[in-house]
């Protein structure tokens, strides 16, 4: 996806449309809800911005086309968990799972395309074999040079028909975030929810919105973040994150520099946050970039970042130094012995 789709000013209107969830807010142009709807589904746009402003634009047959599509995969996720749960197997459903039974009427408006279970390492193996014996098999995807590299989560358990990819973590996010944002912890504070029948837990909000912000930072901000941008948006207006107590555990994990570039684009965008999570407030080292990644968001990412573009973000606003010292360390040992992401049986490595 590459050129400008439309003007700074449509697509400003579009994120006010969604940060103060009203899908009357400005006028949104064709234009913007075309580029939208092919970056987050015509699903999830006709949610937000309208289903007869999405559907005069892209037909109704695409909008149900979307929701049948999203309605399988989610019926087939929740057949998963309910495997696990009659196998006595405790897990926490994270990410866009979690979010389409929380923050939407229908979880058919949230595209979910990995279904991301969080499970006590000691566990692990478990669910491994309890899903094994279904036809679940690990199904490696292309790797960098330095390998698969996450000590948090390993490559996509794939059922037998292909219908779900199941990303199995044992942290809730890659080093550093499992510092502070312990498995323990998400456990501890999880919320129990009913998904079509079937008992299920989720993160607490405040750790929910940090996992947006971590996430939003591991994909450079760039377009695999929208979806992430717009649950965070959802959150603060529908639910109770603590964003102080978000801060804190940032702090302490060594990642509050992107958990603030985080909030000071979704101020940007139009988030009711306070002052002091504009931009204005970064450290000026990370400024510059902000802006760049700013504007990248008020045009939907028109175009593809280059090597050199990725790593100066990866370096300013996505890590604090020390962390991106370590990345690179990480890479340079995976470029001699790189990773499969393909589990040891009883190793949690």
């Amino acid at each position: 996806m590459t050129g400008r789709a439309t003007s700074t000013e449509d697509v400003a209107a579009l994120w006010r449309c969604i940060a103060t969830c009203n899908a009357g807010e400005g006028a949104v142009s064709d234009s913007a809800v075309a580029r939208f709807a092919a970056i987050v589904t015509p699903a999830l746009s006709a949610y937000l911005l309208g289903t007869a402003r999405v559907e005069a634009v892209l037909g109704a047959d695409a909008v149900s086309q979307s929701r049948l599509v999203n309605r399988f995969t989610a019926a087939a996720q929740l057949a998963a968990l309910a495997r696990i749960a009659e196998a006595g197997i405790d897990v926490v459903a994270i990410k866009g799972f979690a979010f389409a039974h929380t923050l939407y009427p229908e979880p058919e408006l949230r595209t979910v395309g990995d279904l991301d279970v969080l499970v006590h390492p000691a566990a692990r193996d478990g669910l491994i074999d309890c899903l094994g014996a279904q036809g679940y098999a690990f199904r490696p995807l292309p790797r960098p040079p330095w390998g698969f590299i996450s000590t948090a989560s390993y490559m996509p358990f794939v059922s037998a028909d292909g219908a779900v990819n199941l990303d199995i973590h044992i942290q809730p996010d890659c080093w550093p975030a499992f510092r502070s944002l312990t498995t323990a912890r998400v456990f501890a504070d999880a919320l129990a929810v009913d998904a079509g029948g079937v008992a299920l837990r989720v993160p607490s909000d405040t750790h929910a919105f940090l996992l947006c912000a971590t996430n939003a930072a591991k994909d450079k901000f760039g377009v695999f973040a929208a979806r992430k941008i717009v649950d965070a948006l959802l959150l603060l207006q529908r639910r109770a994150p603590d964003i102080d107590t978000a801060e804190s555990l940032a702090r302490e994990g060594g990642f509050l520099l992107p958990c603030r570039v985080f909030l000071a684009l979704l101020h940007a965008l139009g988030a009711d946050l306070p002052r002091r999570y504009a931009a204005v407030n970064l450290p000026r080292r990370a400024r510059g970039e902000f802006a760049r990644l700013r504007d990248d968001a008020l045009a939907l990412w028109p175009e593809e970042p280059g090597l050199l573009a990725t790593l100066r973000r990866e370096l300013t606003v996505c890590t604090e130094p020390s962390v991106g010292i370590r990345n690179g360390i990480s890479r340079l040992f995976g470029l001699v012995r790189p990773g499969t992401g393909i589990p040891a049986r009883g190793s949690t490595a």
